[in-house]
């Protein structure tokens, strides 16, 4: 009995780690992100559906951000560029952008809170929500883990 709670504790924890990691991402590429204010490129692993990711067509931000970031998209098969675009941040009002070799385009507020949850140390060192989300999970599972632990010892205890 006492093996099952571990391994269903353990379990547990994996889902809610790859859940986590990506949980809206069903499609074929990962991605670099680069430039702007980062000190380093901020990998994300994929897949990455490419449906949400893209608003309607919109007219250049202007006047542009101070920071503009590249983000380059890599096959998750073979690992093989498939193209960049930039991300414009939003700024002054005017709402989050991609360029494209096409034009700009309008970035949904869904994704681009879940974009910029990637850039954990951006804005003064802040903190990305997964760094909320994992410890939290972790503790819910201890006290679940603890609560039949301790129903277990008291069920012996009775007999």
């Amino acid at each position: 009995m006492f093996r099952r709670v571990i391994v269903a504790t353990v379990l547990a924890a994996i889902a809610s780690l790859l859940l986590s990691a990506g949980a809206a991402a069903k499609g074929p590429f990962s991605a670099l992100i680069r430039g702007g204010d980062l000190a380093e490129p901020i990998a994300v692993e994929g897949p990455i559906d490419e449906e949400g990711v893209y608003g309607p067509e919109i007219e250049p931000p202007l006047p542009y951000p101070d920071v503009i970031y590249t983000v380059e998209f890599f096959t998750i098969n073979g690992g093989r560029s498939a193209g960049s675009i930039s991300y414009y941040p939003a700024h002054d009002g005017i709402p989050a952008a991609w360029r494209t070799s096409y034009g700009f385009y309008s970035v949904p507020d869904e994704f681009n809170d879940t974009f910029l949850t990637y850039f954990h140390d951006k804005d003064g060192g802040g903190t990305s929500l997964r760094w909320y989300v994992l410890p939290g999970i972790g503790l819910g599972l201890v006290i679940v883990g603890g609560g039949i632990g301790g129903r277990r010892l008291l069920f012996r205890r009775r007999t």
